[in-house]
């Protein structure tokens, strides 16, 4: 057994545990929706946030409104997570920062619904290439960083998995499956990173009302809109809580998990779902 040396903060105040000053945090897809809730949460408490994320007028745009909102340190990087040297050199830019890389959220995903008898390769591919393996990438990237600096405490990878990735679900065979993996990487890599100190965790969501959401209701067939609208309040109406989930439900969860809050908790994927997993 590893011999690794307890924190003791039980003589901490909580505000204090929810103090991330001083650590540096990426968000890979950061720039809008659960990503961005994050990255705020993380910047409100202190943190020097990079955000990673393709859309790079959209990423700087949110750093901007981040550092001014929380008067910290944002940064924005135009990264494709598909490109694992792109992904290295997003690890190197935020580990050169204050004490060095210590918080890596991996968020960026896709989500196409598709019976399977419709799904194309290259819908399958564009899933797993942009949830897997940059997930896959983010984690190899961060890790690197957190295990060469075992002086540096609160080292901590999440992972955005989905209630999806916990259970199955029809007409979304490739979502589901890429979240799954993503599932198996907390795991597997809590296992792997635990003795180096560094902890891996993951995010399990419901449904969000987010940015995406709203556009692809927006840009739906107008003769659908009362059935959508009869959807989506089923949907609400299946959910223990009666509601969907916002963005900020998920990153609250996420500044918990990262704080010394969470010390002692790794390779969970909890689930942020009103209580649907509960059923």
């Amino acid at each position: 057994m590893p011999n690794v040396v307890a924190p003791d903060v039980t003589e901490t105040r909580v505000q204090d545990l929810l103090d991330l000053g001083g650590r540096v945090a990426v968000v890979a897809g950061g720039a809008q929706g659960i990503g961005l809730a994050i990255a705020s949460r993380l910047a409100e408490a202190g943190a020097t946030v990079v955000l990673g994320d393709l859309d790079q007028i959209a990423a700087r745009s949110a750093a901007t409104h981040l550092a001014e909102k929380w008067a910290t340190d944002v940064h924005a990087v135009a990264t494709d997570v598909t490109d694992a040297y792109a992904v290295d050199a997003l690890a190197d830019l935020a580990d050169s920062l204050g004490n060095g890389l210590s918080i890596w959220v991996n968020n960026a995903g896709v989500y196409p619904s598709t019976p399977v008898v419709d799904v194309e390769d290259r819908e399958w591919e564009r899933v797993m290439r942009i949830t897997l393996d940059g997930t896959f990438y983010g984690c190899r990237a961060a890790a690197r960083k957190m295990v060469a600096r075992p002086d540096l405490p609160g080292r901590v990878i999440v992972n955005m998995s989905s209630l999806s990735g916990l259970r199955g679900r029809a007409n979304l065979s490739s979502y589901v499956a890429s979240k799954h993996a993503v599932t198996g990487l907390v795991r597997s890599l809590a296992l792997e990173l635990g003795g180096s100190g560094v902890r891996v965790v993951g995010l399990a969501p419901s449904v969000v009302d987010t940015p995406g959401m709203r556009q692809r209701r927006a840009e739906a067939d107008p003769s659908r809109a009362e059935e959508i609208k009869q959807m989506e309040a089923s949907i609400a109406a299946s959910i223990p809580l009666g509601r969907v989930g916002l963005p900020d439900d998920v990153a609250r969860a996420a500044l918990y998990l990262v704080s010394p809050l969470a010390e002692w908790i790794s390779g969970v994927v909890m689930p942020i779902d009103g209580g649907v997993s509960a059923g």
